[in-house]
């Protein structure tokens, strides 16, 4: 179907080409068809190719509150600060004094919550008391807040299988029951106790910084949360919001070689070489999302022998030294071409008039 697309459109952008261009007969007609088929698959090429996305929930995951009847799930590789999904409000209390909400920052297990923003203000998570309590909070100047004291009540779920349903939501909410567990979603259950000089804008924004997903490493057999970029598209190639690969179809020699480059320490600016952190949204497409993760190790990804294989960039000595005595012939360097060479063919007409 893909080969029959750009049959047509070849066919479609050398008509129109010929058209545009057929007053110009001194040009040549080898000239005009090179040129008709160049932009014809030009067309092809740029109709057939994934749009990105440009809304919050795509390439770039949640990066506030969103709210909506269908939102994606976002995933997180590495460590990223993020938003999530509104799954869940409720008002209790006498004259609606409390108001709880949920809030889904991944679609699977999460290694960790490392720190809570309330808009621009944060606390560190060993900050917040057992309880969720938000003692006090960083402001973007620096000074220290305890505004939200007695207001704010933060706690969290990893998104485990075997997870419970939140206690305290249980306990005061009319409609959150122990069935609710929210199974597999990492998510904030916040609740808000209502305070015109604590919230004179309305219900702030929460963000976090989140330690993401447990990937697979091939190398030691287990799972745990990396942010090497080799393991992140080991993982995105077998998952079922990826390409859902067998791990037969992986090339692991290759991903544990990749992985091992990732991972060197000894580079310039003794950081690690390469790393991937970031979220997007089960909406993105499986070319951006490769493309985006792939430009992290500066690596390319290919399909050989009925396996995906993969390599990062990374400097290797020469192998060869090539000179002169490797030439298959001599170099010919050509200054200037006669002008008879400049055009490919020229058309003559003559006149009726002319023939009699």
């Amino acid at each position: 179907m893909a080969i029959s697309a750009v049959t047509a459109l070849v066919g479609a952008g050398t008509a129109a080409v010929a058209g545009t261009l057929g007053t110009f007969t001194l040009l040549g007609s080898a000239f005009l068809g090179t040129f008709a088929i160049n932009f014809a698959l030009g067309v092809a090429l740029n109709a057939l190719s994934p749009k990105p996305k440009n809304n919050s929930g795509a390439n770039g995951g949640y990066t506030v509150n969103s709210r909506g009847s269908a939102l994606d799930h976002q995933i997180i590789y590495g460590k990223s600060k993020v938003g999530g999904a509104i799954v869940y409000d409720e008002a209790t209390g006498t004259n609606n004094k409390f108001l709880h909400r949920i809030i889904a920052v991944a679609g699977h297990e999460v290694e960790s919550f490392d720190r809570l923003y309330i808009n621009e203000s944060y606390i560190d998570f060993g900050d917040i008391d057992p309880d969720g309590n938000i003692p006090s909070v960083v402001n973007p100047d620096g000074s220290v807040s305890t505004r939200f004291n007695d207001k704010v009540r933060v706690q969290f779920a990893y998104g485990t299988s075997a997870q419970a349903a939140n206690t305290d939501l249980v306990a005061e909410s009319s409609h959150w029951t122990p069935s609710h567990k929210l199974s597999g979603i990492a998510y904030m259950y916040v609740r808000l106790k209502f305070d015109a000089d604590t919230f004179p804008n309305g219900v702030p924004t929460f963000t976090a910084e989140v330690k993401g997903k447990k990937v697979y490493n091939p190398s030691t057999g287990l799972t745990a949360w990396s942010d090497n970029p080799a393991l992140c598209l080991r993982d995105y190639l077998t998952a079922p919001y990826g390409l859902e690969e067998a791990s037969a179809n992986i090339d692991d020699d290759l991903v544990i070689a990749a992985a091992a480059v990732c991972d060197q320490t000894d580079t310039i600016a003794t950081t690690t070489r390469y790393t991937c952190n970031g979220a997007f949204t089960t909406a993105v497409t499986p070319f951006n999302f490769l493309s985006e993760v792939l430009s992290s190790m500066g690596g390319s990804l290919w399909y050989a022998q009925g396996k995906w294989r993969m390599k990062p960039s990374y400097w290797t000595s020469s192998v060869m030294s090539l000179d002169e005595d490797d030439f298959r012939s001599s170099i010919n360097v050509s200054t200037r071409h006669s002008r008879r060479d400049n055009f490919n063919t020229c058309l003559l007409y003559t006149s009726d008039a002319a023939d009699e």
